[in-house]
């Protein structure tokens, strides 16, 4: 039986009071997948969350958002609901003085690390989150199922001299345009005033991710300034669908 022909009750199961359990029958994980189509759909009542059945996965498990079933082939993943907290947001900001400062490089560079508590990035994940974030580079580690996510970020730029070339803020997946000088087509481009007049810079766009990638802002700083003031930094991550659903 083919997944276009295979009945309505095999492609959208009952709902299951929990999610874990494998001897339990109102499970989850006690759902033989073994004649279920690809992609069936099943909500759990115990975390208000709907789960998709990827009958070729063999993704690590990870509590509640990516179940393995007890009985046949796949994995169930937590598409939307209360299981689904794998966000990722990291904010630097200090509210005293200049957060720090850059120097001139006609290539992308990463954000200067944080020498100090009083400047550190600080990370904001939920448990269930797929992420961890370094709390001094703000480099984020994803951990999750290949995933699409949907990134904004915005930051304070200020110069101590009037310019008239651009400072640039892009995000980069695995660290790959540090050192270059490409192009970026949603990088957000800026000129400066002076140290009285910050201006906020914002971008947004969406990545492809899997397991083990990183996520970072970069900046390139082409004004011939070398005090280059950044502050309030904010970085948030959503995921927005499973890329196995979009490709």
């Amino acid at each position: 039986m083919s997944d276009r022909t295979a009945a309505t009750a095999l492609r959208l199961l009952a709902p299951r009071a929990f999610v874990l359990g494998t001897g339990d029958p109102d499970s989850l994980q006690n759902v033989n997948t073994t004649e279920l189509p690809n992609g069936s759909l099943c909500w759990v009542n115990e975390n208000s969350t709907l789960y998709r059945l990827n009958k070729t996965s063999s993704a690590a498990s990870a509590p509640t958002s990516i179940i393995v079933p007890g009985s046949g082939p796949g994995r169930w993943f937590a598409l939307s609901g209360d299981a689904v907290m794998s966000n990722a947001r990291m904010s630097m900001f200090s509210p005293e003085e200049p957060t720090f400062e850059t120097d001139t490089q006609d290539v992308w560079q990463v954000l200067p690390p944080a020498e100090d508590l009083s400047t550190r990035y600080f990370p904001q994940v939920n448990g269930a989150a797929f992420w961890s974030i370094h709390p001094q580079t703000g480099v984020a580690t994803y951990s999750g199922p290949n995933m699409i996510y949907h990134f904004t970020a915005v930051m304070s730029i200020a110069v101590d001299a009037e310019a008239t070339t651009t400072v640039q803020m892009a995000l980069t997946v695995d660290g790959e345009d540090i050192g270059t000088n490409s192009a970026r087509d949603l990088a957000e481009r800026c000129v400066p005033f002076d140290a009285d007049h910050f201006q906020i810079v914002s971008i947004a766009n969406e990545v492809a991710l899997g397991a083990g990638d990183t996520v970072q802002l970069i900046l390139r700083n082409t004004t011939g300034e070398d005090n280059l003031i950044l502050s309030g930094i904010q970085m948030i991550g959503i995921p927005v669908g499973v890329v196995a659903l979009i490709t």
